[in-house]
């Protein structure tokens, strides 16, 4: 018997458990000490110097909240004021540090304000003023996309377009899919959703733990409530159907595991978009990166216990007839994949 279980046998198992909870919280607090110096000294945020990375992802944010603003049904012209001062910014900062104005973003960047200036042009709206004195070359050049055509602003996604998802093969599938936050004023079949859940129930786990859990909502009022609490769905009409998916820690054994509900959960969330695309439905994934009230207000409003962590939300509907979709580039994969040999 080695010396470990030496003790473990006559310390009474209360202490043992104490001693062991003391240790595992040291060792927790070193970890969590080692992510949030790693976070804190990388990440875009504004205390940090405005680097390639940090740039290049700051630009897509904004890009992307652009995209958005046009591909709602409701069109409000000139808006995203905002979100324009900081992408001109961004943009400038760009050319400043010498980054190549070839790059896939930054024409996604000059692409986006090509969009809106299209957009706007073609329902008979003038131009912003902000738009046309800040973006001056792309606003004379709006007819034409940059480098990457068409890598920015909104698409067209149909319903008959989906009617034969279950016959596609899973490049296909995974290919086509797209997140849809406008749908149909139809009734979900439930039965769908149901066997897209069973369908995703083959998604990996560490060693099997299987600890994703999942809420669906269809009561209108809590959609709202959970949707206006989470901040992510301002502009739209509410979901027919709100999913929340979380991940039981109680699954989990030591604190080396301690990240590892958000992997699974990320894995799950992954495997049930793909097979609501295959049940023919729509969907949108939307974040729980919230502060510790919304949080708190988010599982009273839910009933979510303490032991699970939220993943993400995911609004559910029938595809419409026709919807304007952003466009949301990819990168190629040579710019994210790295090799050793």
């Amino acid at each position: 018997m080695g010396v470990k279980q030496q003790i473990k046998a006559i310390v009474p198992q209360r202490v043992w458990k104490l001693l062991q909870r003391n240790k595992a919280n040291i060792k927790l607090a070193s970890y969590y000490s080692g992510q949030r110096k790693r976070f804190l000294n990388n990440c875009a945020g504004q205390w940090n110097d405005e680097r390639f990375e940090q740039l290049r992802g700051t630009m897509v944010y904004y890009i992307h909240r652009i995209e958005k603003g046009l591909s709602h049904k409701h069109f409000r012209s000139g808006f995203g004021r905002s979100a324009f001062i900081e992408l001109k910014a961004m943009m400038e900062r760009w050319r400043e540090l010498g980054y190549p104005v070839d790059d896939v973003t930054y024409h996604a960047a000059q692409n986006v304000v090509r969009a809106y200036v299209h957009k706007h042009r073609a329902i008979g709206k003038q131009i912003p003023q902000f738009v046309s004195e800040w973006f001056a070359d792309e606003v004379a050049s709006a007819d034409k996309a940059c480098g990457n055509e068409g890598n920015a602003g909104v698409k067209i996604v149909r319903a008959s377009d989906k009617l034969d998802n279950k016959t596609k093969n899973y490049a296909t599938l995974f290919a086509q899919r797209t997140s849809v936050r406008e749908y149909a004023g139809t009734p979900v079949n439930m039965q769908a959703v149901h066997d897209a859940i069973a369908l995703s129930m083959k998604t990996p786990s560490v060693c099997n733990r299987q600890a994703y859990r999942i809420l669906l909502v269809q009561n209108p009022k809590l959609i709202e409530h959970a949707l206006k609490l989470q901040g992510g769905w301002r502009g739209y009409d509410m979901p027919p159907l709100l999913a929340l998916i979380s991940v039981d820690v109680r699954s989990f054994v030591s604190v080396e595991e301690r990240n590892e509900p958000y992997i699974d959960g990320g894995l799950f969330t992954m495997a049930f978009l793909t097979a609501l695309e295959y049940e023919s439905l729509a969907s949108c994934p939307l974040n729980t990166m919230m502060r510790k009230q919304q949080e708190h207000d988010i599982r009273n409003l839910l009933g979510i216990p303490d032991y699970e962590v939220l993943i993400a939300f995911v609004a559910i509907g029938n595809f419409p007839e026709s919807i304007e979709s952003p466009i949301s580039f990819r990168y190629k994969p040579e710019i994210i994949t790295r090799e050793l040999r």
